[in-house]
């Protein structure tokens, strides 16, 4: 059942409407089991990358809210360094 939630999620997060795909990029970041799925990982850095600066930045806090589930936190470089490839 997770497998397949969080496979939804990163379905919505291919959507054209923004808020939708917000919305989805929030939700894995809360979703504890996303760090079991490579897939969920990797999109959410690839959309760190999106021209929307708000679903860069939603993508940046959910890989932030999903690195303490691993016991650590993103220290500031690497938060400077992804917020960088997004040229706000």
């Amino acid at each position: 059942m997770e497998k397949q939630i969080i496979s939804t999620l990163i379905g919505l997060t291919f959507r054209g409407n923004d808020d939708v795909k917000i919305a989805a990029i929030s939700a894995l970041g809360d979703y504890k089991a996303t760090i079991e799925q490579q897939e969920a990982v990797v999109r959410l850095i690839d959309l760190c990358k999106d021209p929307n600066k708000e679903v860069a930045i939603s993508s940046i806090r959910s890989l932030s809210k999903l690195s303490g589930h691993f016991g650590q936190s993103l220290d500031s470089k690497r938060l400077i360094s992804l917020i960088k490839l997004i040229k706000l």
